[in-house]
C-alpha cells in the first residue's frame, strides 16, 4: 500500500469535489437533486433515508398514541419494520458508492461509522429538528435539536477532510440485522 500521506494531497482534492459537504445534504433532505454531478446518488439516498425518517417519526407517533388500538401499533411497527429495511439498504447503497473513493489507508486511526451510516444520522437529527422547531413548540428542546445537527454536520466535514488527507479511515460494514417485511 503507497504511503498515505504521499497521496494524501491529490486524493483529499479528489475526494472533497467528489463527497457532498453537510449544506449540500442537508439542503437533499428538503429537495431531492435534479443535477447529474457525480455525488447525486448518495443526494437521493439522503432525500429517501430523511423520508423514511419523517415517515418512521409519524408511525412511532401512532404506535405510542394513549389508546391507540392493538391493530394501529401492530401496524405501524410493520411500517416501522419496513421502513428501517430500506433505511438499511440505503445505507449500504451509499458505503458501497463511497467504499471506492475513500482511502483504505491502514496507518490513519479508524472511523467508528460507515460513511452511510452518519449520513443516516444527518437525516435523524434533521428530521427531529424539522419535528420539533414546526410542531413541538417547545424552543429549548427546538434550539437543542439545531445545534445538534450543526454538530453533527460540522463532524460531517471534518470527517471527509480527515479522511481526505489520510487521517481517518472508514470501516468496511455489512448490516447483520435483517427485516423481513411482507411487501
Amino acid at each position: 500500500m503507497p504511503n498515505c500521506r504521499e497521496d494524501a494531497t491529490q486524493h483529499g482534492i479528489q475526494l472533497r469535489r467528489t463527497l457532498p459537504r453537510s449544506a449540500t445534504i442537508i439542503e437533499a433532505f428538503h429537495h431531492a437533486p435534479d443535477s447529474d454531478n457525480v455525488s447525486e446518488l448518495v443526494l437521493r439516498a439522503a432525500n429517501d433515508l430523511a423520508d423514511h425518517h419523517a415517515q418512521q417519526w409519524q408511525a412511532e407517533d401512532v404506535s405510542r398514541a394513549p389508546g391507540a388500538s392493538a391493530e394501529a401499533v401492530a401496524e405501524s411497527k410493520r411500517l416501522i419494520d419496513a421502513l428501517n429495511a430500506r433505511r438499511v439498504a440505503l445505507v449500504e447503497r451509499i458505503d458501497e458508492w463511497a467504499s471506492p473513493l475513500v482511502s483504505r489507508c491502514e496507518e490513519a486511526s479508524l472511523h467508528t461509522e460507515t460513511l452511510g451510516s452518519v449520513i443516516d444520522r444527518l437525516a435523524i437529527a434533521w428530521v427531529r429538528k424539522e419535528n420539533l422547531v414546526n410542531n413541538d413548540g417547545d424552543r429549548d428542546r427546538a434550539r437543542l435539536a439545531l445545534r445538534q445537527l450543526a454538530e453533527l454536520a460540522d463532524a460531517y466535514d471534518d470527517l471527509v477532510r480527515d479522511v481526505g488527507a489520510g487521517q481517518r479511515r472508514l470501516p468496511l460494514w455489512r448490516p447483520l440485522k435483517t427485516y423481513r417485511t411482507t411487501s
